[in-house]
């Protein structure tokens, strides 16, 4: 059966792309929400994506009864995380179970929704200029009621990502105590010559003897961008497990280690756990904790699929060390919990588990770097977005980027007339330059919130086939009814075209089209045409992936092109705080990054919330081994070679994410009851520019994130904050910007 495996190939990334195998199982003329779920239910496409044990979210149509762990028992379901406690948010669970059993319990009338969990596949997934131009540092300047200076500490993060490299340097805590630098040569730092007095009897002896990471390769070492270590372990002229890092105390501020200044230990790990599945075709949970095994850890950041992205978030979000460092995060002293959603096959949770664990293991703040626009509603009808509105509600801020679909052709806007076809034309370009290999699946995402019934529309594609060379070919759509119910038509002999028509449970209705095989290319006209015919006048959304492009590039949309109505899946979630993102360091330095997402959502709810650094220009922590080689210095931007504890410059609204996470940390170390009031308060203290226009608006959500004016809303016994203080972007356009 085809049809199985699209959930396999779905494709859009944040620098990742989530795959909507979620078929939520809602038939179309379900158009408000259901008292309970219909026994229209495909199980079978279900069991063709997952296989035998289906991963579900279930939401009960009351409290968990005491006895439904003994029916899940008896119907062969089991919890996804391995215990009721750990696999449900609020009253939506996460099962797994065979169609039988799933079946089953959907007889007994005890189940309001079901939606299969979703998984991200297919990733394509500036400290020190961001972090004053959002204000963050004159926050750490504040004290809580503890007395302890704001900036995080106590506070866990949970990243839903690609991992963590969990040794680099730069996300380590300068705890492990002061050390006496020891220059044997007087002359500066001379590598392997010069000591660190670990035992503190002023005699050097072999296991003492500091090694410098000379990431600039110019055989000085920098103070506050390169690292010491002692090479005391395995004595293999690499840093390992076991051998300690040291920051310098650049009292003297030149940059340099003088003969007086002292060393400081990185003793603590900030990651506090890394979630991830083992790798076996039959997936278990392993979690790697610092209190247990994380120094045993086989986990890295190097994976195919995304590997690297994680480690860069973590540095904006905590990475470096306060008053040491030229690269600091955002909140430098909170932990961060890491939890793996985008990866190769079996070691990923799915969004929905990654959201469950996060509430159970004691995450304060939940930052989701994952963003899709395939084959989802966009309305926040999804469980997904419903588990993270209630998270939110419990006092769980949930930082969601908007996306980067900014300029990419990948949305198109446009309105029927009452029986009158319609034609949007498509391009499918060939292999060259950043598309590898040919396009061998297409898919098209058409959606409306107006109440016409898609039932009633005739839907057809226009293929043009002039690449084989044939002549074009009209595929008439005979749609499956049901999320993810792909039906064949007729036609084609190269490729096969499968569609659906569905409904979400607020009104949204879908058409889902996956086109496979070897497809015509094009890329001048004539091109492709999707043809809608519709009963009513209906305004229409159609979005276009493919499976070897991210946001931009491959497949693209030729006409009635729309750079609005981009915000991306899970962002759409009601209570999520969606992130635009700007520049800061290249490009029009202040004005909005071109690839940055728009909205309103699709249902006109004006979903941005606020814009923070992100556009081309962040400088954060590299995850040696990663694939994302052409990134790390931004081609030959940063002088850093690509090795293990070194930076790089890291883009997207991804990078403005952890921004907007690092002040929720912030804000709920000043007030830990504040959660569900961390988006309110982003929002109202935001600034507006001559870039912003009036605020809020569609592209820049309420504005630019102020850090400091956000904790001054918390900090009852702080002055209001003053403004002017700092290099900022400019706040308005420069006589040659456009």
């Amino acid at each position: 059966m085809q049809r199985k495996l699209v959930s396999a190939l779905i494709v859009s990334c944040l620098v990742l792309s989530s795959v909507p195998a979620f078929f939520h199982l809602i038939s179309l003329d379900d158009q408000q929400k259901k008292t309970h779920v219909s026994g229209n239910i495909d199980f079978d496409v279900l069991t063709g994506v997952f296989g035998e044990r289906i991963p579900v979210v279930v939401r009960f149509d009351s409290d968990f009864a005491p006895d439904m762990s003994r029916i899940l028992s008896d119907l062969n379901i089991e919890f996804s995380l391995g215990s009721q406690t750990t696999s449900h948010v609020g009253p939506y669970y996460l099962l797994e179970g065979d169609q039988a059993g799933l079946e089953t319990l959907i007889s007994l009338g005890v189940v309001l929704d079901i939606a299969a969990q979703t998984r991200a596949q297919f990733l394509q997934s500036p400290r020190d200029i961001s972090i004053p131009e959002i204000n963050a540092d004159d926050v750490w300047q504040a004290l809580d009621d503890y007395g302890r200076n704001v900036t995080g500490e106590g506070i866990l993060i949970a990243d839903l990502d690609s991992g963590i490299d969990w040794r680099h340097p730069d996300l380590w805590f300068a705890d492990g105590g002061t050390f006496m630098y020891v220059n044997s040569t007087m002359t500066g730092f001379v590598n392997g010559t010069d000591a660190v007095d670990l035992n503190g009897d002023y005699t050097l002896t072999a296991n003492e003897a500091l090694y410098c990471l000379d990431l600039s390769r110019d055989g000085i070492f920098n103070a506050t961008t390169e690292w010491l270590w002692v090479d005391n372990v395995t004595q293999n002229a690499f840093p390992d497990v076991g051998e300690p890092f040291f920051v310098a105390n650049d009292t003297s501020g030149n940059g340099l280690l003088d003969g007086w200044e002292d060393l400081v230990m990185l003793g603590t790990p900030k990651t506090r756990y890394i979630v991830e599945k083992d790798g076996n075709p039959s997936p278990s949970l392993q979690v790697w904790d610092r209190e247990l095994n994380l120094t045993i850890s086989t986990h890295k950041d190097t994976m195919a699929n995304g590997g690297g992205h994680g480690t860069a978030v973590a540095g904006i979000l905590l990475g470096g060390q306060l008053g040491f460092r030229r690269w600091v995060g955002v909140a430098p002293s909170a932990e961060l919990m890491m939890i793996r959603v985008i990866g190769d096959d079996f070691t990923t949770l799915s969004i929905e588990e990654g959201l469950a664990y996060a509430n159970a293991t004691g995450a304060d703040v939940i930052l989701t770097e994952i963003g899709s626009w395939t084959y989802h509603y966009l309305d926040g009808s999804s469980l997904a977005e419903e588990m993270m509105d209630e998270l939110v509600a419990a006092g769980i801020p949930v930082i969601a980027p908007s996306g980067n679909l900014g300029g990419s052709d990948k949305h198109s806007m446009f309105t029927t007339a009452p029986d009158t076809a319609y034609q949007v034309d498509f391009a499918v370009p060939p292999a060259g330059g950043e598309i590898t290999e040919d396009i061998a699946n297409v898919y098209i995402t058409v959606l409306s919130v107006n109440s016409t019934d898609f039932a009633t529309c005739n839907f057809s594609l226009i293929m043009d086939r002039s690449s084989f060379p044939l002549p074009p070919i009209t595929v008439y759509l005979q749609p499956g009814s049901g999320y993810g119910n792909f039906n064949p038509s007729p036609g084609p002999v190269n490729f096969v075209v499968e569609s659906f028509i569905s409904a979400s449970t607020r009104g949204t209705s879908m058409l889902g089209i996956w086109i496979h095989g070897v497809i015509p290319t094009i890329t001048v006209p004539p091109f492709h045409q999707l043809n809608v015919t519709s009963p009513d006048v209906t305004v229409l959304h159609a979005y276009i992936s493919d499976d070897q492009s991210s946001w931009s590039g491959g497949c693209t949309w030729t006409s009635d092109v729309s750079n609005n109505y981009q915000i991306t899946w899970p962002s759409t979630a009601d209570s999520a705080i969606s992130v635009a993102s700007y520049n800061t360091r290249y490009g029009i330095v202040g004005d909005l990054a071109s690839y940055s997402s728009r909205g309103p959502r699709i249902d006109e709810v004006a979903k941005q919330s606020i814009a923070a650094p992100g556009g081309y220009d962040i400088v954060t922590a590299y995850s040696n081994g990663t694939t994302w080689l052409l990134w790390f210095n931004n081609y030959g931007s940063l002088p850093y070679d690509a090795q293990f504890a070194s930076y790089r410059l890291f883009s997207g609204t991804s990078a403005a994410g952890p921004h907007v996470a690092g002040c929720a940390a912030l804000l709920l170390q000043i007030d830990s009851t504040s959660g569900n009031q961390v988006k309110t308060i982003i929002e109202l203290t935001a600034r507006n520019d001559g870039f912003t226009g009036a605020v809020p608006n569609n592209d820049w959500g309420a504005g630019k994130l102020d850090v400091e004016a956000a904790a001054a809303i918390l900090l009852a016994d702080t002055e209001p904050p003053v403004f002017g203080l700092h290099t900022r972007t400019p706040n308005i356009p420069v006589d040659t910007e456009s």
